[in-house]
């Protein structure tokens, strides 16, 4: 996708503005109507702390949170990574719920926090099915379904707290 000046005189070729060819007006010499590229300013202030982000203006105006400044969910993962690994990959489902466990509890949504209610086992049974019709199948079953079968669980056990 090439582009071009707003008033068509001018195209990116991936290094420099260069005249536009195609277009209606002959190009001008000027050098003023070449695109300026701003370069940001070097005195901003860095940004020490977020305030809550508002949500999209056109839905009901709430406001969201992910509170995330302690490692907690960090050394989470670092757990649920070492329990896959020494349980051969089985231990996956006891993984996902831990860290989702824990991640639901940092967010904040109109000032409500979020649930996960899914269980391990539920998991499990899906994990299961992927893996094994991922195999039957050599892995087109994955590709075209199965790897959004876990989001699905996740996204079904997220309620309201």
């Amino acid at each position: 996708m090439q582009q071009i000046s707003e008033d068509g005189k001018w195209k990116w070729d991936g290094s420099e503005w260069v005249a536009n060819e195609g277009a209606d007006v002959p190009p001008s010499s000027e050098v003023a109507d070449i695109p300026v590229v701003a370069t940001p300013s070097v005195s901003q202030e860095p940004v020490h702390a977020m305030a809550p982000m508002a949500s999209n203006p056109s839905s009901n105006g709430g406001v969201w949170a992910i509170q995330t400044a302690e490692y907690g969910l960090f050394f989470t993962k670092i757990i649920g990574l070492i329990l896959t690994g020494i349980t051969l990959g089985f231990g996956l489902p006891w993984a996902k719920c831990m860290v989702i466990n824990k991640w639901s509890k940092k967010v904040r949504i109109d000032g409500r926090s979020i649930r996960f209610t899914g269980t391990p086992m539920g998991l499990f049974g899906i994990w299961v099915k992927v893996c094994v019709l991922s195999i039957l199948t050599l892995t087109l079953y994955y590709w075209f379904a199965g790897y959004k079968q876990v989001a699905k669980y996740i996204d079904n056990n997220l309620t309201w707290a």
